[in-house]
């Protein structure tokens, strides 16, 4: 596997222009011509291919950033890294990453090396960052550009950035002629009652519902919503388990939701103050969780409408 090679060479903070103009896409061309190393202070990183494997739950791969020391003095690295899709930050346990905003409808994050990102003169540490897109496996390979990785250096800043892309293998292995992914703009999230309320522990009442996602616009995951509560009314928590509850909401359990996927979950709410309430109307609404705000392809089945009262049957 050919990586895409770059070195910098900087005088005093500035990063000589010539070096700053990256304009190839890594690991897909052959490698790019490396300044000369006559400078103590300079640094190298080179970025191995994303490709993205089809599996049962969408793609999944792994892009490795590499940096080398190359001066003469220690000193400490880290990067930015824009992905290329999405929604497709994985995390893992050997992603060494944290939240660090948002560039144009993506999410960055900002990664140290493992086992430290103080390098040591020549000395040099590949970090591995995870991705996942959340979408159907295709029979022919895909491309998705707009990925980025600057990295910096403690003592220099910036040592340049270079962009990369994301390549999908199609389900019989190929990744040669690939056709442009195209991601979904706007989530199509549903809910449905899938059973009765019936009576839970610790004064509860159950209301079991089942959530569809039908399409693969980015989520980080799905909420959920029930009002208005009668006096007394909340919900506690939700089975399977997803963290705390507040008030009239909550969060459907498992994180992000992948094309097509349905799961199953309970809401369990305390029952009103005066029994007399369990039989008023409450709309229970899911919605997703994104970066930027975007209305639901038909928001007419994103709401189901209940009570608390036991049926009489």
């Amino acid at each position: 596997m050919e990586d895409q090679t770059h070195m910098f060479r900087k005088t005093g903070s500035l990063l000589t222009a010539a070096l700053l103009g990256l304009t190839a896409t890594v690991g897909w061309a052959g490698p790019a011509a490396a300044a000369p190393a006559d400078s103590a202070d300079a640094a190298t990183f080179s970025l191995s291919r994303l490709v993205l494997e089809p599996t049962e739950r969408g793609y999944q791969g792994k892009l490795r950033v590499t940096i080398t020391n190359t001066g003469d003095s220690t000193d400490v690295f880290y990067f930015q890294i824009r992905e290329p899709v999405a929604a497709s930050f994985a995390g893992g346990p050997e992603s060494h990453c944290d939240p660090d905003g948002v560039s144009e409808g993506r999410l960055v994050r900002t990664c140290g090396l493992p086992g430290g990102s103080e390098l040591a003169p020549g000395e040099s540490r590949t970090a591995p960052v995870e991705f996942q897109v959340l979408t159907t496996p295709r029979s022919y390979p895909m491309i998705a550009d707009g990925g980025f990785v600057t990295v910096n250096s403690a003592s220099a800043g910036a040592l340049g950035t270079v962009p990369f892309s994301a390549r999908f293998r199609s389900l019989s292995g190929s990744l040669s002629n690939p056709q442009t992914y195209v991601q979904d703009t706007q989530p199509d999230a549903s809910i449905e009652l899938a059973g009765p309320v019936t009576d839970g522990p610790e004064n509860t009442r159950r209301v079991p519902v089942r959530v569809r996602y039908a399409g693969d616009a980015p989520n980080l995951r799905l909420e959920l919503n029930a009002a208005p509560l009668p006096a007394g009314s909340a919900i506690l928590y939700t089975e399977p388990t997803n963290g705390p509850t507040y008030g009239g909401e909550a969060s459907v359990p498992g994180g992000q939701m992948m094309a097509g996927e349905e799961r199953d979950l309970a809401l369990f709410f305390t029952r009103p103050t005066d029994p007399a309430d369990e039989s008023t109307p409450i709309s229970l609404e899911v919605s997703t969780s994104w970066i930027a705000t975007t209305t639901d392809v038909d928001p007419s089945d994103n709401t189901v409408t209940f009570n608390l009262a036991l049926s009489a049957s």
